[in-house]
């Protein structure tokens, strides 16, 4: 198990109390503390005796955490976890049986209820064609869907091995936000399967590290920024030119009515637009030796990603 703690005091007890609860327990679970200042790693090293906790010494984001966690872990199946996500206890056992055996099944979407008990906050999810995610309306079990939320997903090593580009399963670049899409679109590209298990559920907080602000116009210009520039790195390195021309229509109305939304309700950080835009014309040649690694690792055709996609 890998989970990734940045001043995750309020939340992290009640989920490693969860995550030591369950009916079939992890055989490791790894922390990392990136640089948290609110005595949470203290917490988690005196309470927790039978975690490896590994601490860094600032926040580098959560996909550098993700990944330290990650490479810490043997375990044939890695469930990675979010500091503010509470299992409930037959989670493990419930994706255990929905995977074992089923060999071309690489990651196990649950069903995340809000901690507020106020309804279903993720479930599977599938793609819009404007590049973001949206939660299956069925409660079917074992039907494949694009993704599930990077706060919980049971995943097989053997996946997330196939699809790490220069061994890292997320990409650093993006520091946090949209990489859950970002890892997803790479697995179903090389032909693994994301099914969906209503009857593995969890508590989830959402956006804890940010003060609950989970609408991307309440988060701040610098998380903001963030979340545009991975969105648009996330088509650059995974889209196939046709597919990008059949998406492009959508992903400019998608952009136009962002730019309005935040010249009304925040023209302080309309700013981040064309900073997300400077920050990817910087980094553009990597981006794109990722998209070589990619799209020549390839083994499914733009239709079976179609067929995982919805409208608007």
């Amino acid at each position: 198990m890998a989970i990734a703690n940045w001043n995750g005091a309020s939340y992290v007890s009640r989920c490693l109390d969860a995550v030591l609860s369950q009916t079939r327990p992890p055989q490791e679970i790894v922390v990392v503390d990136n640089g948290s200042i609110d005595g949470s790693p203290a917490i988690i090293r005196s309470q927790y005796p039978s975690v490896r906790l590994l601490t860094r010494p600032i926040n580098e984001g959560f996909c550098t955490g993700y990944n330290s966690a990650i490479r810490a872990t043997s375990s044939p199946y890695v469930l990675i976890l979010n500091n503010d996500v509470y299992l409930e206890p037959d989670f493990i056992e419930r994706a255990l049986e929905a995977i074992e055996g089923r060999e071309e099944v690489g990651w196990i979407a649950g069903q995340l209820l809000r901690a507020d008990g106020n309804g279903v906050d993720y479930a599977g999810r599938f793609l819009l064609r404007r590049i973001s995610l949206v939660n299956t309306d069925s409660e079917a079990p074992g039907q494949r869907v694009f993704a599930g939320s990077g706060a919980a997903i049971f995943c097989r090593r053997a996946m997330l091995d196939d699809v790490a580009e220069l061994g890292d399963v997320y990409d650093e670049r993006y520091f946090a936000y949209v990489e859950d899409l970002d890892l997803a679109w790479r697995a179903n590209l090389r032909g693994w399967h994301c099914i969906y298990v209503p009857n593995a559920r969890a508590r989830h907080v959402g956006s804890a590290s940010t003060g609950g602000q989970i609408r991307v116009l309440d988060k701040t210009p610098e998380f903001q920024r963030h979340i545009v520039k991975n969105r648009y790195t996330t088509v650059l390195k995974n889209a196939s030119p046709g597919l990008f021309v059949r998406l492009f229509p959508y992903l400019l109305i998608a952009e136009i009515g962002m730019w309005a939304l935040f010249l009304v309700r925040r023209p302080s950080c309309v700013r981040v637009f064309p900073e997300a835009m400077a920050w990817v014309v910087r980094e553009l040649g990597s981006i794109l030796r990722s998209r070589r690694f990619i799209q020549q690792r390839r083994t499914v055709a733009d239709g079976v990603l179609v067929c995982l996609m919805r409208g608007f």
